[in-house]
């Protein structure tokens, strides 16, 4: 005789997938099943090692709402993958632009390069003198501030400011990212490289210099995030290339993205040599409150850019006295949170061990991400889609 009980339990136990498995089924990448996860399209549990299994159901209940879409072309861009891109690719292991792993290239690359690389740039559009220097700028700004004022004037010293010339926009690419760093830093645009400015502006040594070259490669560009889906909706338009930027940084600027490390930096700021840092971090647990730089949307485990720098942090400074704490603090985040460190505290550890100015962090990955938002613009100025994606109401029903 059958025991229902255990048939009926039997029966309702989840079945879970590889990521392989489950990305095959949804006919996908990885990187797009992530997405899902991140959205709470799909829940996922750990499985052995490291990896992670997802939720047949969840699997199959998405892959039928996309079947009964209408055929990929007839729609907006709209739904779940909103895009295509021959920019960056993020897997587990980070992002990989253009084939390149941004990882490798953060060993020795410029931003520069990095730029001319997801540019898609026959020639050197570096090889121009530098811009004009915005113009002067009300005291008391802060550096996105600053970029955003300095960008809005831009066309007062670019009569083509509106132009939509392949040909001159990677040009006015670099004039513009140059013109960009000088606002953020409060000096006059340069043609030295941007990490060589950055590390002048700040007063810092070689070591730090390496780091601030790395940290703005890692966050030259990351796929669809909230400032570069801003800029490629303004570009899709055909809004002018500095306004695509301003678009992107309106959405950067707030305190869940490019102004993150400076929420990891205030908790951080009560870190001496002396705390106890792992009752510290559990104070914040019992209270209640977040671990700011710690976890991410996408990455299930560590986040590469993070992990890169600041294993080099660790390796270059073993004897600074808040750097000889980071291994207590990482344990601690995922011993209490479950979290693991992202790059918004990566770079509050730079600036926590350099003893860089304040607001260090959000200067170094926006300069960087300046670089993606004109990749992803001129993108988009390639298509022939505007981006319209479309709301599900879920307001008053007409009577």
């Amino acid at each position: 005789m059958i025991n229902l009980d255990k048939y009926n339990q039997y029966m309702n136990k989840p079945i879970y997938l590889s990521a392989k498995e489950a990305a095959a089924e949804l006919g996908v990448q990885p990187a797009t099943l992530y997405a899902y996860v991140s959205r709470g399209m799909i829940s996922s549990v750990a499985g052995a090692g490291k990896q992670r299994r997802y939720d047949a159901a969840d699997v199959r209940r998405l892959k039928g709402r996309r079947a009964l879409e209408e055929p990929a072309g007839t729609r907006p861009l709209t739904g779940d993958p909103v895009l295509e891109t021959e920019l960056t690719m993020i897997s587990q292991d980070g992002a990989i632009y253009r084939g390149r792993p941004a990882v490798d290239l953060a060993e020795n690359a410029t931003l520069e390069s990095v730029a001319t690389l997801l540019w898609g740039c026959a020639h050197d559009p570096f090889a121009d003198p530098a811009p004009l220097a915005p113009p002067e700028l009300p005291n008391g700004l802060g550096p996105l501030d600053r970029v955003m004022m300095a960008l809005a004037a831009w066309p007062l010293q670019d009569k083509a400011a509106h132009t939509q010339s392949p040909k001159l926009l990677q040009t006015k690419g670099a004039a513009l990212l140059r013109y960009g760093v000088a606002a953020l830093l409060k000096t006059d645009p340069k043609t030295i490289p941007v990490h060589t400015q950055i590390a002048q502006a700040f007063g810092v040594s070689s070591k730090a210099k390496h780091l601030i070259r790395a940290a703005l490669v890692l966050s030259a560009d990351h796929e669809l995030n909230t400032s570069t889906f801003a800029a490629r909706c303004a570009a899709s338009t055909r809004a002018p290339l500095h306004a695509a930027l301003l678009s992107g940084l309106g959405a950067f600027s707030g305190p869940r993205h490019g102004a993150a490390s400076g929420r990891a930096d205030a908790w951080m700021a009560e870190i001496t040599p002396e705390t106890d840092v792992e009752s510290l971090i559990a104070d914040r647990l019992a209270r209640g409150e977040t671990l700011p730089g710690f976890g991410h949307k996408i990455y299930t485990e560590k986040d590469p850019r993070s992990h890169w720098l600041l294993t080099t942090l660790i390796a270059s400074e073993p004897d600074h006295p808040f750097v000889r704490q980071l291994p207590v603090i990482l344990k601690a985040g995922r011993d209490l949170f479950g979290l693991f460190p992202n790059i918004d505290f990566a770079l509050a550890a730079m600036q926590k061990t350099y003893e860089l100015p304040k607001d260090s962090g959000k200067i170094i990955f926006c300069a960087g991400r300046m670089a993606g938002w004109i990749a992803h613009a001129l993108e988009q100025y390639g298509a022939q889609e505007q981006i319209r994606p479309r709301a599900t109401y879920i307001g008053i029903s007409a009577s």
